[in-house]
């Protein structure tokens, strides 16, 4: 009996384990979009340290979670344009072009927000979870992801990803570059209902090359929709 107590004690001391890196980042991205044809809008808002504050607003329309379509709403300068990403490649097409460009998911977009930011709505895609370790963030029970880019074409290299340790909710993610430079960190400031669950509604990323500036990222109207497979094609790009 005395060594059934020890036992029970030393199992009780032993920190909690977790279950495959790889599921719970998998639980993480239900938080973030919809693995269906789906859309969703994104409005963006650039606080510069300095300056006055600027607003866009796009339209993300996706398939499956390597494909999307980006909008571009307001302001009306800025109508007409179009991103296309097609796992890690984008195009941008502006209809004073005459065919689209290829251009980089690690440009900015707005603020700072990169082009790959409103683009994708999914982790699983661009990289694999090596490991989760138990941390404590700002008082919170967390898990630490460590998630390594699946090829050199990535944006990011390398991200640290703290999540919720009950319901994985992802609480703050630091993006790294190939020469292991930490340049961005995004908060998840708000969770709400959208298409009957729970998802992130709010993002806060800060550019940690120059502290004090910050881009919020806002998501609403996330539903169903079916976008034909055309429709995620550089040839149909302005034609839709």
């Amino acid at each position: 009996m005395r060594h059934l107590i020890l036992a029970l004690t030393l199992l009780a001391a032993m920190p909690l384990r977790a279950e495959d890196p790889a599921a719970m980042l998998a639980k993480v991205d239900q938080y973030r979009g919809s693995t269906d044809s789906f859309s969703v809008d994104v409005e963006l808002t650039s606080m510069p340290k300095s300056g006055t504050p600027e607003t866009s607003k796009f339209r993300v329309y996706g398939k499956g979670s390597d494909r999307s379509v980006v909008e571009f709403v307001a302001p009306a300068t800025e109508k007409g344009k179009l991103l296309l990403m097609l796992r890690d490649a984008m195009w941008i097409y502006m209809p004073s072009a005459s065919r689209p460009i290829r251009i980089s998911p690690l440009q900015r977009l707005m603020g700072q927000a990169s082009n790959g930011d409103v683009a994708r709505t999914s982790f699983t895609v661009d990289y694999v979870a090596k490991s989760a370790a138990e941390e404590t963030l700002d008082g919170r029970k967390a898990w630490r992801l460590e998630l390594a880019a699946k090829d050199n074409d990535i944006a990011y290299s390398r991200i640290a990803l703290w999540v919720d340790r009950t319901t994985y909710e992802p609480i703050r993610a630091d993006f790294f570059v190939t020469s292991g430079k930490l340049i961005k960190r995004a908060i998840y400031r708000e969770f709400g209902q959208m298409n009957g669950r729970r998802a992130v509604t709010k993002i806060d990323i800060e550019d940690l090359l120059r502290p004090g500036n910050h881009t919020l990222m806002a998501y609403s109207n996330l539903g169903p929709k079916e976008n034909p497979d055309r429709m995620f094609t550089k040839d149909a790009l302005g034609k839709w």
